[in-house]
């Protein structure tokens, strides 16, 4: 899994890595167009498709290799999402010490890097809390590191509302600990922990913020009760929490911490791979779909810092670099057929060029593209899952004389 990661890809949109497939192939019955492939009937002769492929059982030593690799480039991806939380951290710290427009643009750079990281980690973190007894740890933690959307006026002063939020609610006392309680306390848009409740801190409420609203306030019995002391708490407490999330989850993925992959490599090689099929399908529809609006009354993942599409893009990468490295060797060579592997590549190939064309905030894109895409992402969970069956292209087939019995 030699691309699972490529870096950088922060500063710049960069498409996820190509497979060294025959992108350009022409393949009836691929679910883009919804419907199949039709061919002329000629009266004298007609045309015998070539036995259908079949996938092989799963060998199981090229099982072992790639569940054994998959797991350590899942590591690598996560340690350095610990590490640009991390910095994301300490540039926070940094511009709560010295509020000027340079450090509140660093530290919203830090999170634009860490959120990517975060994304980009999810086609692992699905696998590793995919064991029935580990998914509802691993829903908390993601619900705790990327819950969306977030409710400006829960944390913050909204126009309108110049009491709003936790920033102005005194009888909060501002802990990490009361921070986790107070996270989708009566409803999923309450965020207080986690990315998109950081970006709100760090854009604003209205996507205006200055590093004026940073500065320390003085003054009265209390000056930490005063909304502007509180904002800074606030902020630092919410990239303490992302901090401290990622840091644990990178402590417990070694094999040596005897953890999370305990229960991953006690699982046989060809069950691993399965599992892995299975996590990256609940991660396309419950991930990817619902980052790609469907309408424009639909909820936005990052409407303030307009990093839907880089996420979507860091995450989708990881899922193609699984399926379809260079060189080959990955996930569709155990588990699908050529025709359903070169489908899958043109799939991710045209879904990328798509994404790649489209605005940025995503939520700016036609419907029609943005409905395309969805399409798209449908056609892709079609071919990773095999219920796809693609047909043999015409050039396949084999043409078969059928003459009349002599009298």
């Amino acid at each position: 899994m030699k691309n699972a990661v490529n870096k950088p890809y922060f500063s710049r949109i960069t498409p996820f890595p190509r497979a060294k497939l025959p992108l350009a192939m022409a393949v009836c019955g691929l679910l883009l167009a919804g419907a199949g492939c039709e061919r002329k009937q000629v009266e004298t002769e007609v045309e015998q498709s070539a036995p259908a492929a079949t996938v092989p059982a799963v060998n199981v030593a090229a099982a072992e290799a790639f569940s054994s690799e998959y797991w350590q480039a899942g590591q690598a991806q996560v340690i350095d999402a610990a590490a640009a939380a991390q910095a994301l951290a300490r540039a926070v710290a940094q511009l709560l010490e010295s509020p000027t427009e340079d450090s509140l643009e660093t530290a919203k750079l830090a999170w634009l890097d860490a959120h990517r990281e975060m994304a980009a980690s999810m086609p692992f973190i699905k696998v590793a809390f995919s064991p029935a007894d580990l998914q509802q740890s691993g829903n908390e933690l993601l619900l705790a590191l990327d819950s969306w959307p977030a409710q400006a006026g829960y944390l913050d002063t909204v126009p309108g509302y110049s009491s709003s939020g936790i920033v102005n609610d005194t009888a909060i006392e501002l802990t990490l600990a009361n921070l986790r309680k107070q996270h989708r306390l009566t409803a999923h848009e309450e965020a207080s922990t986690g990315f998109h409740a950081l970006e709100i801190m760090l854009w604003g409420p209205t996507s205006e913020r200055s590093a004026e609203q940073f500065v320390a306030a003085s003054g009265g019995e209390q000056p930490e009760a005063l909304a502007a002391n509180r904002r800074r708490e606030l902020t630092r407490l919410i990239a303490q929490g992302i901090d401290e999330d990622l840091a644990q989850l990178s402590a417990r993925w070694p094999v040596t911490a005897n953890d999370l992959s305990q229960r991953y490599l006690a699982q046989a090689p060809v069950a691993r791979v399965q599992r892995i099929r299975s996590a990256h399908l609940d991660m396309l529809r419950n991930e990817v779909l619902p980052r790609l609006p469907e309408s424009s009354e639909s909820d936005v993942e990052s409407g303030h810092a307009a990093d839907s599409k880089q996420a979507l893009l860091a995450m989708l990468r990881n899922l193609q670099a699984c399926w379809l490295p260079e060189g080959g060797g990955g996930l569709a060579d155990l588990l699908l057929d050529r025709h359903q592997t070169a489908a899958l590549a043109k799939t991710f190939g045209e879904l990328e060029e798509r994404l790649l064309k489209m605005e940025d905030p995503i939520e700016l894109a036609a419907p029609a593209e943005l409905q395309r895409s969805r399409q798209q992402v449908d056609a892709l969970i079609g071919l990773i899952s095999g219920d796809t069956q693609v047909p043999a292209r015409d050039e396949e087939m084999t043409p078969v004389s059928l003459q009349a019995p002599e009298e």
